[in-house]
């Protein structure tokens, strides 16, 4: 029966419910309201509700439904800004005493250093312990005892906190809030020196007895012969360690629209509940049926904590046991009110798994499925067993596309075309691969039969890489440098709702042209910008380490001077990247500063566009005058001094700023991150008596300059 969805939302109280929670959640994350000013506005709303209950001289269910959706925005706020405050670490920043600390995840080993999250537990203040809180993130050197810290072990450290910082370029992934949303504000660097492991004789948390148990469980599979990609992907697929995957699975996975299946959640939990269900079908009876239950449910959730309880699949968890319940109960409970459900527990647990990027993919997936999967699955009625499970599978994919589609844009700047060549394949052989997995654990006590089937699981898993690699290789397999913003992002998303609700709900013309106006309106912000791009002017001097970066941008041209010896296009285009998405820009052409050609290209052979002039370390951008002074520069006397407009200091020159003044008329000193912090440090020494206008992108971010 077809219905107009805002009527079947009312159906759903639970909807109603998390809505405002959300909103609440949402404000509290964007603007800095206090903490006791989100409680007084909560027992306001609570107060009022109250009096209206007992007040029978207004509409009560109008006025009561508006104080209940106040009470539960307020509580968002209120809860949201509890969790941020109770995790702050400004307290020991300013703090230099010993602390004690609990790992809370799995330490990841990098080639120069070992990374560990910080549950702080005590901090030492006047030769007493005092209890504390906060989290923080600390970079350990790296040698035989940092390498056998394990998650759940407790160390005592002497840290000089510093605040989380970001490089400051322009349209760069802000490190500093994703950390924030992990509760995490601050960070250290400590030597062998610095800490050590605290030994004691109490129990660990049962999340980090199971973490342990991920970690003993991957060590088998690497003796019983899995190494390298095939470990790291069984470890990413099924257990959901995903430290060992190296940077060009990830790529290919991701390029080939299949990094959802290395990513835990509905379809991996999923497995494990059919399977639990096959197995203990015999348990028929009402009192079996009970323990079947309690066995499926407990044992769900002991596989959620033992892939990491990541957002995605506490979700994936939540509703498998309300599935599981309502099996119980023989009524159908896969429903929107069971997604808002399990979203309104994960929130009030965490309200900041709202901005987490699987959260929020794993809702619209699974909200996708429920809303359009049925509705186009019965468009055809397909008789043949193995076509009607290959156009289930068609018709779960394209749902779970639509819905997802927009944020992946959004977020990753790119489409995977083949995504329904990718699950074809990659769903039906990673289930495979899962259940193998499973049966190479159960059977890895027995040496022969644990070796067999993990020959067959290295298999498997090698087919599913080379097919990634395949599709990945394909012509076109990805759209990419695709952008839009948050507001095209919403309008794709009141498009895609409008055009489901006129062809499967209401048949009315007025969502028709509620689509074509949300299209119209797309294409005006597009064209808006498009304009905006071609009057653009701006001169960049980016934070990258080691690198002198200098971008110029004249409409769509982007012009980039670096020194390229030693380094790769890579680390420019990672930091750069996204601003120049946002702005429009076409390919980068890049100029070495570091060779003695004025005009080595990447991809031109001279400078095409006729405002930018470059020789020898001048570079001129229409009025524009720039000087890059670096460790080649010679001192010599002038007679009249060389007017430009800023001076970039570059590779630790061998140059006083006294010597630049007598040498140079200029407006400001740009020091670039190329410099040694020695060199930045006398410098800036320097200047307190020179007094010029310097601008140092280490600790002030990126120079950006808007030109006319």
């Amino acid at each position: 029966m077809y219905f107009y969805l805002p009527e079947e939302i009312k159906k759903y109280p639970f909807i109603r419910i998390v809505l405002p929670l959300m909103v609440g959640i949402i404000i509290s994350i964007n603007f800095n309201i206090p903490l006791l000013l989100s409680a007084i506005f909560l027992l306001i709303s609570v107060l009022l509700f109250i009096t209206f209950c007992f007040n029978r001289n207004y509409s009560k269910n109008f006025l009561l439904g508006i104080f209940l959706n106040l009470i539960l925005l307020f509580f968002g706020m209120l809860l949201t800004k509890h969790k941020i405050e109770y995790s702050r670490t400004d307290h020991l920043t300013k703090d230099k005493g010993l602390i004690i600390g609990e790992i809370s995840k799995d330490p990841k080993i990098t080639d120069k250093h070992i990374s560990l999250n910080i549950d702080v537990l005590a901090i030492n203040h006047d030769d007493t312990w005092i209890s504390s809180s906060g989290r923080t993130l600390l970079y350990l050197e790296k040698d035989s005892l940092s390498q056998d810290l394990r998650v759940g072990d407790m160390i005592v450290f002497s840290p000089e906190l510093s605040e989380i910082q970001n490089k400051g370029n322009p349209e760069e992934f802000d490190y500093k809030k994703y950390l924030s949303y992990n509760l995490i504000y601050s960070s250290d660097f400590l030597s062998g020196t610095d800490w050590s492991l605290l030994e004691t004789s109490r129990n660990i948390k049962l999340k980090y007895k199971i973490l342990r148990f991920r970690t003993k469980l991957i060590s088998t599979l690497n003796e019983l012969g899995l190494d390298n990609d095939e470990l790291a992907v069984v470890s990413a697929l099924a257990l959901g360690y995903k430290d060992n995957l190296s940077n060009e699975i990830r790529h290919s996975y991701s390029s080939s629209g299949a990094m959802h299946i290395l990513a835990v959640s509905g379809l991996h939990v999923g497995i494990v509940y059919g399977m639990l269900m096959f197995f203990l079908s015999f348990m028929k009876t009402r009192k079996l049926n009970i323990l079947k239950i309690i066995i499926v449910v407990l044992f769900i959730w002991f596989y959620a904590m033992l892939t990491g309880l990541s957002p995605s699949v506490s979700r994936a968890s939540l509703m498998f046991t309300i599935a599981a319940l309502g099996s119980f109960q023989k009524h159908k409970s896969v429903t929107l009110n069971s997604v808002a459900v399990s979203a309104f527990i994960l929130l009030v647990i965490n309200p900041l798994n709202i901005v987490d990027i699987g959260f929020q993919l794993s809702y619209l997936a699974v909200i996708g499925i429920i809303l359009i999967q049925p509705r186009i699955y019965a468009l055809f009625d397909v008789k043949n067993k193995f076509l009607k499970w290959f156009w289930s599978l068609t018709t779960v994919s394209i749902a779970a596309q639509l819905f997802t589609a927009p944020l992946c844009v959004y977020y990753f700047n790119q489409f995977s075309n083949y995504f329904l060549l990718t699950n074809y394949i990659l769903i039906p052989v990673s289930t495979v691969a899962i259940w193998l997995c499973i049966i190479t654990f159960v059977f890895s006590g027995v040496t022969f039969l644990g070796l067999f089937f993990a020959d067959i699981l290295v298999f498997i898993v090698k087919f599913m890489n080379m097919s990634v690699t395949f599709i990945e290789s394909l012509p076109f397999s990805v759209s990419s440098n695709l952008y839009i913003n948050l507001p095209q992002m919403l309008i794709l998303y009141a498009f895609i709702i409008s055009i489901f609700i006129f062809f499967f709900v209401s048949k009315r013309y007025k969502d028709l042209i509620i689509a074509i106006v949300s299209l119209i309106c797309f294409s005006c912000i597009s064209l808006f910008s498009a304009i905006q791009t071609q009057k653009q002017k701006y001169f960049i001097v980016y934070n990258i380490n080691n690198v002198t970066a200098i971008n110029l941008i004249d409409g769509r041209d982007n012009i980039m001077f670096a020194n390229l010896s030693g380094i790769e296009n890579d680390k420019i285009s990672f930091t750069a990247k996204n601003n120049w998405l946002k702005k429009g820009l076409n390919t980068e052409k890049y100029i070495d500063l570091s060779s003695g050609k004025n005009n080595l290209l990447s991809n031109i052979a001279t400078i095409s566009n006729r405002k930018i002039f470059f020789k020898k370390k001048f570079i001129g951008f229409k009025s524009l005058r720039i000087f890059v002074l670096d460790d080649t520069f010679i001192l010599t006397d002038a007679e009249n001094k060389i007017h430009v407009d800023y001076i970039i200091l570059s590779n630790n020159p061998r140059i006083k700023i006294e010597d630049i003044i007598k040498i140079f008329d200029f407006d400001e000193i740009i020091i670039d991150s190329s410099n040694s912090n020695y060199f930045i440090e006398n410098l800036m020494k320097e200047n307190i008596i020179e007094n010029i206008q310097v601008h140092n992108v280490k600790t002030e971010g990126a120079f950006v300059l808007k030109t006319n």
